[in-house]
C-alpha cells in the first residue's frame, strides 16, 4: 500500500500533479469491512452445546434410540485483543429438558485459528453420563414431565479438527461475523472449501447394550451396540454470506456447507466381538447462523452452529452424531490503543 501512495504524492509535491489528473479522479476502492484489531473487546454470552447420538435400526430406519448428555448453559466472559483470546466461564444454569435429565461429567477444549483466508476450528469433549431423549419409543408408560432414563454407565470422546479455505477475504470477513472483531460494511459472500476429521467413541462401561430393553424384539442381538468407534475424513465446499442492513449496523450471516464423509471403524454388539465398518461415504453438513448488533463501540446478537455426521449405511449399525452450539452474546469495544507509546516488548510480540 505504502509504494502505490508514494508516487501520488511525489507527484504532487512536485506541481507536476493536479485535480485533472488521471490519478485524482480515479474512483474510490469501495470498503466492504473494517478492522478494529487496535481496540480491546469485550463480551459475555449465554452459551450451550449440544450433542445427539441416534441409534438407528438397519431394518426400519424411522427407529432410533436418541442420547444426549446433561449439556448446563454457561455464562462466558471473554477478552480479546489482536491475538490474544482470554475467555472465562463463570456460572452454569439448567435449562429446558436438562431439569429432567441426570447428571453428566463433561470436559470440553475447543481453539480455533480465524485468518483472512485461512479457518480452522478444533474441539475435544468427554461426556460421562447420558440420558434417552426420545424415551416414548421403548416405554408406554412414559408422559412428558417425568424424568428421562437415564444411563451413567454411558461415556463418549470426540476429536475434530478442520482447516477451510476462504476465496474472497478482500470482500467478506469472517471475524465480523463471528466474533464482530472486524465490521462488515457492505453485504458480500465467499465460497469455501476445505477437509476435517472426527474421531468418535460411545462406550458402556459396564458392557450392556445401548438399546433399551423395550426394543429388543425391534433390533436383532448384531445391533445391539455397547461400544463405537467412528474415524471420518471428510471434504467439504460451501458458501458463506453475510447481509448488511440499510439500517446499519444490522447484519445477517447464513454459512452452509455440505460435505462428503468417508467413514470407517468397528463396534461391538452383546456378543462384545469386534464388526468393522468398511470404508464407505456419508453425509456431512456444517450450518451456521448469525444474526446480530455491530456498532462503532457495541455490538450483540444471536448464533446458531451446527454440525452434522449421517453413519455409512453399510453396517449393520447406523450411528449418527449431530453437535450444535447456541449463543446469546453483547459486549463493547474500549478506544484504540497507541501502540506507539507502548512498551518496545509489546510491539515486538505483536501488541
Amino acid at each position: 500500500m505504502i509504494l502505490s501512495i508514494l508516487p501520488g504524492v511525489f507527484l504532487c509535491l512536485t506541481g507536476i500533479a493536479g485535480p485533472s489528473d488521471t490519478l485524482a479522479n480515479e474512483p474510490e476502492k469501495p470498503v466492504y469491512f473494517i478492522r478494529f484489531k487496535d481496540q480491546p473487546h469485550f463480551t459475555f454470552e449465554f452459551a450451550r452445546r449440544r450433542q445427539q447420538i441416534s441409534l438407528v435400526n438397519p431394518a426400519n430406519e424411522s427407529l432410533f434410540v436418541r442420547y444426549e448428555p446433561n449439556t448446563r448453559t454457561n455464562f462466558i466472559a471473554s477478552f480479546d485483543y489482536r491475538w490474544i483470546s482470554l475467555s472465562l466461564g463463570l456460572f452454569s444454569m439448567p435449562v429446558g429438558q436438562s431439569r429432567f435429565q441426570g447428571e453428566t461429567e463433561q470436559f470440553n477444549l475447543r481453539f480455533s485459528f480465524n485468518g483472512r483466508r485461512i479457518w480452522n476450528t478444533n474441539f475435544i469433549q468427554f461426556y460421562q453420563g447420558y440420558s434417552q431423549t426420545n424415551p416414548q419409543i421403548s416405554d408406554s408408560l412414559w408422559v412428558s414431565g417425568m424424568p428421562l432414563p437415564h444411563r451413567p454407565d454411558i461415556s463418549s470422546f470426540t476429536l475434530f479438527s478442520n482447516v477451510l479455505y476462504c476465496f474472497r477475504p478482500d470482500k467478506f470477513s469472517y471475524r465480523a461475523a463471528l466474533w464482530q472483531l472486524d465490521r462488515q460494511e457492505k453485504s458480500a459472500g465467499s465460497f469455501v472449501a476445505g477437509a476435517s476429521y472426527r474421531l468418535n467413541l460411545i462406550d458402556s462401561d459396564t458392557n450392556q447394550t445401548m438399546i433399551p430393553i423395550g426394543l429388543y424384539n425391534e433390533y436383532s442381538p448384531i445391533n445391539r451396540a455397547v461400544s463405537v468407534r467412528q474415524s471420518t475424513f471428510t471434504i467439504h465446499a460451501g458458501y458463506i454470506h453475510t447481509f448488511v442492513s440499510p439500517y446499519k449496523p444490522w447484519f445477517l450471516t447464513l454459512y452452509l456447507l455440505p460435505g462428503i464423509a468417508f467413514e470407517s471403524g468397528f463396534y461391538r454388539p452383546e456378543d462384545l466381538l469386534v464388526r468393522t465398518f468398511r470404508q464407505s461415504a456419508a453425509a456431512a453438513t456444517e450450518f451456521r447462523l448469525i444474526l446480530g448488533y455491530n456498532a462503532d463501540r457495541w455490538f450483540s446478537g444471536i448464533s446458531f452452529h451446527s454440525l452434522s455426521f449421517a453413519g455409512t449405511r453399510d453396517a449393520d449399525l447406523w450411528v449418527d452424531n449431530n453437535f450444535s452450539w447456541f449463543r446469546i452474546f453483547g459486549g463493547f469495544r474500549l478506544k484504540p490503543i497507541d501502540r506507539t507509546k507502548g512498551p518496545k516488548i509489546l510491539r515486538g510480540i505483536g501488541l
